[in-house]
């Protein structure tokens, strides 16, 4: 009887353990359970996305990157008053004060995304600055940013495919990727609109020679089907000029996703007009990055009528406020 209530004990317990462990035999005939690694955890329900800016647009030297800490209120900021907060500048801030100033908690680490579909790398920061930005008295804050100690190299600014993004949280996100764009589709003059984004597009009265457009597609499919892209598409009247700096244009900038099974994609709306990424994990995409000018945006694939959480991370500079509107207009192209 001991032995039967033993045997059942025994398998009880090993249908209990055999969901999460692994059983092998030593050479004595003995039973040893191998526990494997952590399970995947994939993307975050609620992922805390933080975005990265230039070194050299907050005026500091090298060519680095600096992360979003917080924006410091006006009446918090001890560091430009009066006639400063009238000019751009960088102060140095010291640790202890960078709680009171709305940094998040500084233990928690931040798993940065480099290149595409690479493993995020661990990083924690490693100096603050409060950073005055904007060029215009409206658009001037003072910025609490942090340089960053990583377990990996990042590519230098320059690229937008190669900007850092990272995700706050305790645990490594394995298994969640970012895929960034790296697809491209171009179209001449004389060339109609791809069917799938006519719906989206306005009709114009726009006749060649007089009247010519260009479009553009850049973005980034997934195996099962699913793609994001954002459509660029330019209209220009020439009226007889010759110079394309002379000719009157129109832009229209969307996002666009097809989801899974669908035939045709959907608009995202009230996000960014540039599609930065997706991040995905073996369950399919996941969520939607886009963005605009000094402004992430968060998209919910499962929610997509729901609002994008809308990541306000630097101030623009006057050279972003000059080429702030994307074009394709021979004159002067901006990506």
């Amino acid at each position: 009887m001991r032995v039967s209530m033993r045997s059942t004990a025994w398998v009880l317990g090993w249908a209990l353990l055999a969901p999460w462990s692994a059983g092998a035999q030593d050479d004595d005939g003995s039973v040893k359970f191998i526990v494997p690694s952590d399970v995947e955890r994939g993307c975050p329900k609620r992922p805390d996305v933080v975005p990265f800016t230039q070194r050299s647009q907050a005026g500091l030297e090298g060519s680095g990157w600096l992360v979003h800490q917080a924006i410091i209120p006006e009446s918090k900021d001890p560091y430009f008053k009066g006639l400063e907060r009238e000019r751009a500048g960088f102060k140095r801030v010291d640790e202890l004060d960078i709680r009171k100033l709305g940094a998040p908690d500084p233990t928690i680490p931040l798993w940065i995304y480099g290149k595409t579909d690479t493993v995020p790398c661990r990083a924690v920061p490693s100096a603050w600055w409060a950073v005055r930005m904007g060029a215009t008295d409206a658009e001037r804050k003072t910025f609490l940013m942090a340089e960053v100690q990583a377990e990996c190299d990042l590519l230098p600014p320059g690229r937008l495919s190669g900007t850092p993004v990272a995700l706050r949280q305790k645990d490594e996100p394995t298994g969640c990727k970012l895929r960034r764009p790296t697809e491209r589709e171009t179209g001449k003059e004389a060339e109609g609109l791809p069917s799938d984004v006519m719906e989206y597009v306005p009709a114009r009265d726009c006749d060649m020679p007089e009247c010519g457009r260009l479009w553009e597609r850049i973005g980034a499919s997934w195996e099962d089907g699913t793609t994001v892209s954002d459509f660029l598409v330019t209209w220009m009247e020439r009226a007889g000029k010759k110079n394309p700096c002379d000719w009157a244009t129109e832009d229209l900038s969307l996002v666009l996703h097809k989801p899974i099974g669908a035939l045709t994609p959907v608009q995202l709306r009230n996000g960014g007009s540039v599609f930065f990424g997706g991040l995905h994990d073996s369950g399919g995409l996941k969520f939607i990055l886009t963005r605009d000018l000094m402004s992430l945006y968060v998209h919910e694939v499962a929610r997509p009528k729901a609002a994008p959480k809308a990541v306000r991370y630097s101030s623009p500079s006057e050279e972003d406020l000059m080429v702030q509107q994307r074009t394709l207009s021979p004159c002067k192209v901006r990506r």
